[in-house]
């Protein structure tokens, strides 16, 4: 008889890694839960972080024999730079709850300068998700206000063409929650290696049986799942046609479908949606009446397949110049567009596996801890990136790019950058740099990003 197997795959090598804030450990509790009322988990302190038992094992690899050890006083710096970075991102909450709008000093694409507001939400939203992840429990009366503030501003509201009438929810926005809402009812009942049944619920409409996630959550979930996808057709929405956010050729932009895209925005939804996934959320056609013949995840990888350079490095859109970072992020979608057709018993293209091995092979050529090689716009981006190298490490357990040890190096990095007060300012065009940089620190430092999900028969 043929059996579905879910095996998480911990490959994570030698005393390097903190133990994940969503490692699967433990978890098969179930509980009522909402932002307010969920217990802390059991042995979580916000801040510290340990080597699981797996990760102690000798190094078989030995090429970055320079490279320090995590262990001892490596650890305690890492530790404490993480307390002190989540000390610091809790005391700059406002008043009012949020951690304030994404402000440029220019219009993107555009030599026309000023202040410019956008993602209002997205530093919130993005903040809840990193203190949820190191550990601080959603009965926290900080990150309590800040998920209440983002959910009183991101109902769905449509005008009368069928299009978002509410500002306030970009495609990096919306994803964003998307890892909160995960984040914060770690291990209700998510995807991990204890299920022997992939889909924990065939209804997208209604949590599953073992879920923390309540249903008002569940539901603001489904909004943004299908807003960021297909939209709604005809009927299902007092009979209006709500046009989605993917376009046609799989990609993501800012808003709802133009046409337009590009490999930042694509890899956060991608993020956001496989964060979904691990909270049960189905990703087949069989009920959800929404779904195009074609899933989210075939269009996606055939997007990202385009913008593979024929060197294997990935560039922001078409015809740019490639940059490490976005080619550290074009790897991490392919490899997680590939995990969810596995997971729902969909064909993978026969080019999925060189395209990968050719991504790889062109990072080992060019990674370098603090300099993210190939700029976007003259911008370095060095926390974005090396929170771009952390997923793509540890979705695969890869320990070392180029030889080096990706993550003790850029533990090291970080330390040295982190400032008096636990904050880190990221060279970023993008305001608030302080806080998008400390959340890129932190989930580095974390290792937060779990690894990939595989389906085996027997």
């Amino acid at each position: 008889m043929r059996r579905l197997t879910i095996l998480l795959l911990f490959l994570l090598p030698v005393g390097l890694a903190p133990l994940r804030a969503d490692d699967g450990t433990g978890g098969s509790s179930i509980e009522e839960s909402d932002p307010g009322k969920a217990p802390p988990e059991e042995g979580k302190d916000p801040g510290k972080v340990n080597a699981p038992e797996s990760a102690k094992k000798p190094s078989e690899s030995g090429d970055d024999a320079d490279a320090p050890v995590v262990g001892g006083n490596l650890q305690a710096r890492i530790n404490k730079a993480i307390e002190l970075g989540v000390k610091w991102l809790k005391s700059a909450q406002g008043k009012d709850g949020s951690w304030g709008p994404c402000k440029a000093n220019r219009i993107y694409g555009s030599t026309e300068t000023g202040d410019f507001t956008r993602d209002p939400t997205g530093p919130t939203s993005f903040s809840v998700f990193t203190l949820s992840k190191c550990g601080v429990p959603s009965s926290d009366p900080v990150v309590r206000k800040g998920f209440t503030w983002v959910k009183e501003q991101t109902r769905l509201a449509w005008d009368q063409s069928g299009n978002e009438a509410h500002a306030k929810t970009s495609t990096y926005e919306s994803a964003s929650i998307l890892m909160m809402l995960e984040a914060m009812y770690d291990r209700s009942a998510k995807l991990t290696g204890k299920h022997t049944k992939r889909l924990l619920t065939d209804n997208p409409r209604s949590p599953p049986d073992r879920s923390r996630i309540p249903k008002d959550d569940w539901k603001w979930m489904h909004e943004r799942v299908i807003w960021l996808t297909t939209g709604i057709r005809a009927g299902g929405n007092k009979g209006r046609t709500i046009k989605g956010c993917q376009n046609p050729n799989g990609g993501w932009r800012y808003g709802q479908g133009n046409g337009d895209q590009d490999l930042s925005a694509t890899q956060f939804v991608i993020l956001g949606l496989r964060a979904a996934s691990q909270a049960g959320y189905p990703f087949d056609e069989s009920g959800n009446p929404d779904w195009r013949n074609a899933t989210v995840w075939d269009q996606a990888l055939n997007y990202v397949k385009s913008m593979q350079n024929g060197d294997g490095s990935f560039s922001y859109q078409a015809g740019q110049q490639f940059s490490a970072g976005m080619s550290a992020a074009g790897l991490a979608c392919l490899i997680i567009c590939k995990e969810q057709l596995e997971l729902i018993a969909r064909p993978i293209p026969s080019w999925v596996d060189g395209a990968i091995e050719k991504g790889f092979k062109f990072l080992d050529s060019v990674f370098e801890v603090g300099v993210n090689q190939g700029l976007h716009e003259g911008v370095p981006y060095i926390y974005y990136y090396l929170y771009g190298i952390e997923r793509l490490g540890d979705l695969t357990g890869r320990k070392e790019f180029n030889s080096k040890d990706w993550y003790v190096r850029g533990a090291e990095y970080l330390l040295a950058q982190q400032e008096a007060d636990g904050k880190w300012t990221d060279q970023t065009c993008m305001i608030p740099r302080d806080v998008l940089g400390t959340c890129f620190a932190l989930l580095f430092l974390k290792r937060a990003t779990p690894p990939t999900v595989t389906i085996t028969t027997d």
